[in-house]
């Protein structure tokens, strides 16, 4: 339930019933003009309707009828034909918020913007319908599908993502975040929250299960936990490939950690990152931060192993705290032609942006006059999350700059990630449909508040009601309806899913994207992009290199094909859109114009078939009493074990095992602190003679003429105990007294 202040609790308390509301259109208010008013919140699942609480997602929607003031009629002013002047408060896509309560004590009820308006002529009357955040999430469904797990050797077992990592990815992409975001110029973002998967860039590869995700000790929503013994590694490729020299700038790494506790190992985060100039040759800089320690240490050579590479070091002990947040970032740029200057930037619960002193490393200068081509991440014993590296202009300095505190809100919950993924699934359709279509997979639920804030909460929290009720509603008082319906079709005792099972597909075959063309001239300073098809069942390729051959695009400096190559001369950019590749390059280093020759990109697909299983649990004390009653559950890909198979299975069997009652229409005395997923106490001792407790599935409010009418959609937390069918000899179903018809 939403928290209320002392005067609305002790309102409520008392049967207080005087209503008030406001209602803002475009940030103003009109709740005087306001006739009239709904909100409608509900579960939609393809579960049985009687098992509808157990998964589906939530999209509510407001209606309000508007009239006009100072003396003209509301088609005049907010109609689709009215002046822009009066007109734009109610088009399409305005935001509108809405508050209801008592005696001028009002809540939140809903937060969305404008999906239609309907003015009649000859009347006084705009309709006005809005939808919730989902309405945000009706852009393209746009997914990476690295191929990383398929990228390695020592074992199959390399899970790369999970359903929740890609709901938070989803939401990111409508601007809903639950950690700092990426910055402006980002080229490689990796949230970690159930998954080792980048949000922004390419998973080349990974080492270590990364199957662990945690709420609980992480920096804001969910973080990634590193391998005790050895380290969790994770290879990427930047979506950019950002320049070392030449831009002016630098490049900044950060992420967010919690050191734990002590382990056997040392806590500890490296990143290891490859530049390259030409074909074999690359500089590697490495920056290595040890928690338990509390050291600093940054390589620079031309070695893979930093170790045998020149290094500088700081001693920081603030990072030996346990259990505290704490920012690590790296400020990286060249500092003359012979030198390449490392800062790092550290920020503790505090806030304030520690700058420690610049470390300078040897660096030979055309080395760096290249492209950052790959970065491994390495986490040892603690837990990590919002991994991402950035070219900018100039060194963050502000504690906004620095860790972004300000400059975002968290607008979303999600729950613990619990199924682990190896490839993730083609998709189609808008965000919030594929949204829409994880929750039904795996029985979770997706709505947002009131407020405006998402919430994801996974199948297990229907599993046990919480330790009371939040609300009792009861006949001598609140209760002025009640319908009370048990049905068959809520009985499903033999449940199935059926999982196609990843575990042991390791393996994957290639296909080339290639994309040739004339020479195309690219003038300093100038951009051009690229678009190439590819299927929807064909994993990401890597951002290609300047360079000839595989994952490249070819660049010469005249439009002869047996012009010079140059390799590093253009900065590359990569996108993935449904359908497209989208390559983007600029010319931001030469004063000549450079011609683009194509491209090569790999793009690869499993080589094997994931074992097909079907998975059953049942209950046969169930099926005695009602007979066999089969659901079969689709997971439409989202599930990739036996062992999550064999969860949700579990689940729909418990859940559905007895038939629990749906109570409708239940029509109280409205209260503004009730939400979906709530649980209420329905007592009733004038009809049925209830006393039970029940989720919240759905409310539907309206307001009119001072008055507000609340309906509630209960489904109960248990079955009415066992039939017992005491002094009951059932009838069999054929007629033991009549023959059988002939053979």
């Amino acid at each position: 339930m939403k928290d209320a202040p002392p005067a609305l609790v002790a309102a409520l308390a008392s049967g207080e019933r005087t209503a008030s509301h406001s209602t803002r259109f475009g940030g103003r208010e009109v709740g005087p003009q306001v006739a009239a008013w709904s909100v409608d919140r509900s579960y939609a699942t393809d579960l049985p309707a009687a098992m509808r609480a157990f998964s589906g997602s939530s999209s509510a929607q407001f209606t309000a009828d508007l009239v006009g003031t100072g003396g003209q009629l509301a088609p005049a002013l907010y109609g689709p034909w009215a002046p822009r002047s009066t007109g734009d408060i109610a088009r399409p896509g305005q935001s509108v918020t809405h508050r209801w309560g008592l005696n001028a004590t009002s809540l939140a009820t809903f937060r969305g913007s404008v999906r239609s308006r309907s003015a009649e002529s000859g009347t006084d009357l705009v309709r006005l319908s809005a939808l919730d955040g989902a309405e945000r999430l009706r852009m393209p469904a746009r997914v990476p599908q690295p191929d990383g797990a398929f990228r390695f050797t020592g074992g199959p077992t390399r899970w790369i993502a999970s359903p929740v990592w890609v709901v938070d990815h989803l939401l990111r992409n409508a601007g809903i975040h639950t950690s700092p975001p990426p910055r402006p110029g980002c080229a490689l973002y990796a949230s970690l929250h159930g998954g080792v998967a980048p949000n922004i860039g390419y998973l080349e590869s990974v080492n270590g299960s990364w199957g662990e995700w945690f709420k609980q000790g992480a920096s804001f929503e969910c973080a990634a936990e590193g391998g005790f013994s050895a380290p969790y590694q994770a290879s990427y490729v930047p979506a950019a490939l950002p320049n070392f020299a030449g831009s002016g700038g630098g490049t900044w790494f950060e992420f967010w950690a919690v050191n734990q506790k002590p382990y056997d190992k040392d806590c500890a985060v490296e990143i290891h990152t490859t530049w390259s100039l030409v074909q074999d040759v690359a500089h590697y800089l490495t920056f290595s931060v040890n928690f338990t320690k509390g050291t600093l240490t940054a390589y620079s050579g031309s070695k893979d192993d930093p170790t045998q590479n020149a290094s500088v070091g700081w001693t920081w002990n603030p990072l030996k705290v346990e259990g505290k947040r704490i920012h690590v970032a790296w400020w990286i740029r060249e500092r003359t032609s012979g030198e390449v200057a490392v800062t790092p930037v550290i920020t503790g619960e505090d806030g304030v942006p520690a700058f420690l002193n610049d470390g300078y490393l040897p660096a030979q200068p055309l080395r760096f006059a290249s492209a950052l081509d790959r970065i491994r991440f390495g986490l040892t014993g603690l837990r990590a999350e919002a991994f991402q590296v950035s070219s900018l202009p100039t060194r963050p300095n502000t504690s906004a700059e620095v860790t972004q505190q300000g400059t975002w809100k968290r607008a979303a919950s999600l729950s613990e990630p619990r199924f682990p993924m190896r490839v993730i699934p083609p998709v189609r359709g808008s965000a919030w449909d594929v949204i829409t279509e994880i929750a039904k997979a795996t029985l979770a639920t997706a709505e947002f508040s009131s407020d405006g804030h998402f919430r994801w909460r996974d199948h297990t929290r229907w599993a046990y009601p919480s330790g009371g009720a939040d609300l009792e509603v009861t006949s001598s008082r609140e209760l002025a309806g009640l319908t009370v319906t048990e049905e068959i079709d809520a009985c499903r005792n033999y449940c199935s899913v059926r999982v196609s099972d990843w575990l042991w597909v390791y393996q994957a075959k290639s296909e080339i994207l290639a994309d040739v063309v004339e020479p195309i001239p690219i003038p300093a300073g100038a951009t051009i992009v690229r678009t190439l098809a590819i299927q929807e069942t064909r994993m990401d390729p890597r951002t290609p290199k300047c360079r000839e051959g595989v994952d490249a695009v070819t660049i010469r400096s005249g439009a002869d094909p047996m012009s010079p190559t140059l390799p590093a001369s253009v900065a590359v950019t990569m996108r993935r859109d449904p359908g497209l590749i989208t390559l983007t390059l600029r010319n931001m280093l030469s004063t000549s114009t450079l011609y683009y020759h194509g491209a090569q990109l790999t793009t690869l697909t499993p080589d094997g078939n994931p074992g097909q299983y079907l998975w059953s649990s049942w209950d046969d004390d169930s099926r005695r009493i009602y007979g066999t009653q089969e659901y079969e559950h689709d997971v439409r890909g989202w599930v990739q074990t036996i062992d999550a198979a064999t969860e949700l299975a579990n689940a729909l069997r418990n859940a559905g095992a007895f038939p629990v009652p749906l109570l409708q229409s239940v029509e109280i005395l409205p209260d503004p602190r009730i939400e979906l997923g709530d649980v209420v106490r329905v007592r009733d001792n004038t009809g049925a003679q209830l006393n039970t407790l029940a989720w919240v599935i759905g409310i539907r409010t309206t307001g009119a003429n001072g008055r507000v009418t609340q309906t509630l959609t209960l489904r109960g937390t248990a079955p009415n105990g066992v039939p017992q069918d005491a002094g009951l000899t059932p009838d069999p179903p054929t007629d033991p007294d009549t023959p059988p018809p002939p053979p």
